[in-house]
């Protein structure tokens, strides 16, 4: 049992024991080829949630800033994380991200690009170009109840009511043709909304 399965363990352990959490639509997730998991983000127990309820090993992306502290770094090097700039243009994550895709791995996305207060904040474009330009299956989940959980110890000591829901697999035809603004824009919204679809309307922000 490798590492990434060990902390998944108990990881589901703590989730099952320690809080009230549910899982819908598990059975969604495409359990080959390239895939996408797109969440809503709240709290720094979510890309561990995901990691628990995926059939598949699931690599992330993380924040450049996140990997500045030595225990925080350390597990997200162990949940396979990336380190990502959020602001610009990325390259180095771009090409890591489509190597991924191209090896038909299972790869996790937070769009909104960082934690919010539980209500949906818009989108950053890089999602929209990942998708197009890999043609991938797009799983969008919707996390509820992870805001009771915030930092390292919502982690080890979940708490409260943790409702995951999974909704069923999109993707793109598969282009490596510039897209303007305005296409960016609708396919970006197109994309949010099925995360959205998968919350309750008070946690849905611009996306109602």
């Amino acid at each position: 049992m490798n590492l990434n399965k060990i902390c998944n363990y108990f990881q589901l352990k703590l989730l099952e024991n320690l809080s009230d959490f549910k899982i819908e639509g598990q059975g969604n997730i495409p359990l080959n080829g390239p895939l996408i998991y797109i969440a809503n983000h709240q709290a720094f127990i979510d890309p561990s949630i995901i990691s628990v309820i995926s059939p598949r090993k699931v690599n992330f992306l993380a924040k450049k800033e996140a990997f500045k502290f030595y225990p925080i770094a350390a597990l997200l090097k162990m949940y396979g994380a990336h380190p990502i700039n959020r602001f610009g243009l990325d390259l180095t994550f771009f090409r890591w991200a489509l190597k991924i895709l191209g090896n038909d791995e299972a790869l996790c996305l937070f769009p909104e690009g960082t934690r919010t207060n539980g209500v949906m904040k818009k989108g950053l474009p890089g999602i929209v170009h990942l998708a197009i330009r890999s043609g991938a299956n797009i799983i969008p989940i919707g996390i509820q109840g992870t805001n009771q959980s915030r930092g390292i110890k919502g982690v080890l000591a979940p708490s409260g009511e943790i409702s995951i829901r999974i909704g069923k697999p999109f993707k793109f035809e598969k282009s490596n043709s510039a897209l303007n603004r305005d296409e960016i824009d609708e396919i970006l919204d197109k994309i949010m909304k099925k995360i959205a679809e998968l919350l309750p309307s008070d946690m849905r922000g611009i996306y109602k």
